[in-house]
């Protein structure tokens, strides 16, 4: 089949159409919440920063996004190298499932494996060189595990 006939492309927009349908009430909901309150009443959209106050392996990623997305790659790269890991892994996907029609590959499972187990290792050592410091990288004082131990101290001093 050729790649630029009329049928593969109308093929190709079908597929896309069908994953959105199924699936485009997530993302809408998930963008309403993150930009409706999220936003404008927490600190961070990230459970662990919420919860522990530390950042996650994946801290980072977001602004480094939008960084790609205004054409920064420097400052991407700074809020978090494994980005272009990401998009890479976001491109083979895409391909793989709109070009090619395939379901997710062993190959593609195991690159998402390996670079996920690559991203902790990465956080480890940026914890250990770079925390506390400059976001990502720092600590949230209004956590919920502190509030949490800051309210059970105080019923127990009662």
């Amino acid at each position: 089949m050729k790649i630029f006939s009329r049928c593969y492309i109308k093929k190709v927009f079908c597929k896309i159409l069908t994953d959105l349908k199924t699936s485009g009430w997530v993302v809408a909901v998930i963008a309403a919440t993150y930009f409706g309150f999220l936003r404008k009443y927490l600190y961070s959209i990230c459970p662990v920063v919420m919860i522990t106050g530390y950042p996650c392996p994946s801290c980072g990623m977001t602004r480094a996004g939008i960084m790609l997305l205004h054409f920064q790659f420097r400052e991407a790269f700074e809020f978090h190298p494994f980005i272009y890991v990401f998009v890479l892994w976001v491109a083979a996907f895409c391909i793989n499932r709109y070009l090619f029609f395939r379901k997710i590959t062993p190959w593609l499972k195991w690159s998402a494996g390996i670079g996920i187990l690559a991203m902790t290792v990465f956080y480890i050592w940026r914890m250990y060189h770079f925390f506390p410091g400059d976001p990502p990288m720092s600590y949230y004082d209004g956590n919920l595990l502190k509030l949490f131990f800051q309210r059970v101290c105080v019923i127990l001093d009662k």
